[in-house]
This record gives structure tokens, sequence and C-alpha cells, in this order.
């Protein structure tokens, strides 16, 4: 049982090592997330893992936050914007999440890493905001510029997927990743107690 406990442990890594290679990569290419934005997490599209979501989980259930997820989980579904996100929080300059150190892959990853395509060539993932803020020669440099290699989300992918095949594939849309998980790791917590 103490497996998932190892598992937060090693996803908090790896999230250590992604946040490092996409803030070398902002600095270098100048890309930032306008403040107070919050498009990303508004969107229906936003997937995840159950992996990715485990040390949310935890932090919710150590912090006592878990119960009032799980009821806007209940309430919003698995179809809408992600639950944690409050726009109040943006002016705190927390990007509108609630929960931001623990925070998945693509919401780390979005706007600051890219896609290969099918000539291979890397090619960056930015929304429209970002694009309007960035402009087309800025972002031209950048795809072109051999010392400013760009994290790529299919690693970081392949990075949760080593740690856990079974818990780290299946893409689900947010809050769908986060609820499985709160399940998962409140069981957990549950068996722990009654031991």
């Amino acid at each position: 049982m103490a497996m998932l406990q190892e598992l937060e442990a090693w996803v908090l890594e790896v999230y250590r090592l992604l946040d490092a290679v996409v803030a070398a990569f902002a600095k270098r290419s100048g890309l930032s997330c306008p403040q107070g934005c919050g498009h990303c997490c508004l969107s229906e599209k936003v997937e995840a893992t159950v992996l990715e979501c485990i040390p949310l989980a935890f932090l919710l259930f150590r912090t006592s936050q878990a119960e009032s997820v799980l009821q806007r989980l209940e309430e919003n579904g698995d179809n809408k914007g992600c639950v944690l996100y409050r726009p109040d929080l943006t002016r705190a300059g927390l990007w509108g999440c609630s929960q931001y150190a623990t925070r998945t892959v693509v919401c780390r990853l979005f706007g600051f890493a890219g896609n290969p395509g099918r000539d291979g060539i890397a090619r960056l993932a930015l929304c429209r905001v970002m694009k309007e803020a960035a402009g087309s020669e800025q972002i031209a440099i950048i795809a072109e510029d051999p010392f400013t290699p760009m994290p790529l989300f299919v690693e970081a992918g392949l990075r949760i997927t080593a740690l856990h095949p079974g818990l780290g594939t299946a893409r689900l849309p947010i809050n769908a990743a986060l609820l499985q998980a709160l399940l998962k790791v409140g069981m957990l917590l549950d068996l722990q107690a009654e031991s």
C-alpha cells in the first residue's frame, strides 16, 4: 500500500525536473503566460493521467481540502474546466490555480513545450493568447534557435508513464483524473487508518 506514496514522490521529482527545464526555456525564449489569464484552466480539453493527480490528491487530504474538492467535482462533473481554478487567485500571482505546486504535466508545460511534427521537427504549442502576446516574429525566432531547445510533451508523458504504466498512460479530462486519484488515495488512507 505504500506504493502510492512512493509514486507521489517519484511524480513530484518529475515535476521538479520539468519545472527546471520550463524555467530555463522561458528565460531563454522570453515567453510567459499573461498574468491573470486562466483560459487554459477553463478549457474542457485539458487532460491528465490519474498518476499525475496522485500528489495533488495526497496534498488535498493532508490539508483537509479533499472533501470540498470531491463535492465540487460531484457538482461540476468532468465536462467543465478544472475545478481547482479560482480567478480570484490570479491577482495573487498564482495564475488562478488553487493547487499550483501540484498541477499536472500539461499545466506545467503548455505554452513552453512542443510536439514533434511528421517531419520530426518540434513545434511549439502555444495558446491563442500567448501567440498574440509573443507575435509571429518572436515565435519564428524561438522555433529556429538551436540553443533554445524546447521541452517536449511526449518526453514528459513518457517519464510519467514509465513510473506506472497502469496509472500513467490513460489521459482523462482533468476533473475525471483528479476524481480517480482522490478515490485511490482516500481508500489507501482509510485502509491505513484501520490498521
